[in-house]
């Protein structure tokens, strides 16, 4: 399958390095290939859309990045280093974080310490010490939870630590996941489809959080089906299907190929159905 690129990188983009380099990602499940030959390069601090249908191969890519399953052929390095077909518990300690499409919380734990729990891997006591209570672990554990507490209020869930986390509504859940990936401090913060049941409100808002994130030195991915997101808070996105690339470029330029629009909706004559998915947002400070 060809693959239509933009020409030239976009304007912010110039100059930038790329933090994320995947080089012709393989990966196929029995007679099935679910990943072909994929190539992606993300800059350090954007924010990277993956688009595309179900079944594009999109979430298959999250998981050979993250070292949840190893690719067939191909490589995949961050920052420099080689991560390819490491076990997640290394990819984790290369600052690599992320979130699922389908939400995994800790069933029985409230949520402050379903994202202490994030932080386990950084923290420094010994077993000894945590077992003894010892004066250190209970200045870690403090400091912990006050770092999980800062975080959930910086992802809008605040006043409700103390309740179980699958208590809470779906898009909260959401959001403690992603409080849950940042407690683990990483560079690298792989979101798959982060606002799935949000409405538009609630997903304004986890874009303007990411973009934060972005600002703060974050490198985000995240696979998304909400077009006026993608439109209004990535850089760039390589869009999938069939386990290929399609396009790359910005968001607009990708969704206004033909070829995207017939591999969302099918065939030609519905693909001006997209639009649909990318209505402009409007009523927000006067627009």
């Amino acid at each position: 399958m060809s693959v239509a690129h933009e020409a030239g990188p976009a304007p912010a983009e110039a100059g930038r390095s790329d933090l994320v380099v995947i080089d012709r990602l393989t990966k196929g499940f029995g007679g099935l290939t679910a990943v072909d030959g994929v190539s992606i390069r993300v800059p350090e601090t954007s924010i990277y859309g993956i688009l595309g249908p179900n079944g594009a191969g999109k979430t298959t890519v999250l998981n050979m990045i993250s070292g949840f399953i190893a690719p067939d052929s191909g490589d995949i390095s961050v920052a420099g280093t080689r991560i390819t077909g490491l076990a997640p518990y290394r990819v984790a300690r290369q600052g690599i974080a992320r979130t699922y499409q389908n939400i995994r919380l800790f069933p029985g734990m409230t949520v402050l310490e379903t994202v202490m729990a994030g932080a386990y891997g950084r923290r420094s006591s010994s077993i000894l010490g945590a077992i003894l209570l010892s004066p250190a672990e209970r200045r870690e554990r403090r400091a912990t939870a006050e770092r999980a507490a800062e975080l959930l209020d910086r992802v809008g869930v605040r006043g409700r630590h103390s309740a179980l986390a699958e208590t809470l509504s779906y898009g909260d859940q959401r959001r403690v996941e992603i409080a849950r990936a940042l407690a683990t401090d990483p560079r690298l913060l792989l979101l798959d489809e982060p606002t799935a049941g949000m409405n538009d409100a609630e997903s304004e808002e986890v874009g303007r959080l990411l973009v934060g994130l972005r600002d703060a030195g974050l490198t985000l991915i995240l696979i998304e089906h909400n077009m006026r997101l993608v439109e209004e808070f990535c850089q760039r996105v390589s869009v999938m299907n069939s386990g290929a690339l399609l396009a790359e470029g910005t968001p607009t330029w990708c969704l206004d190929q033909e070829d995207v629009k017939e591999a969302y909706f099918g065939k030609r004559s519905d693909a001006a159905r997209i639009a649909t998915l990318r209505r402009a947002r409007r009523g927000h400070g006067g627009e």
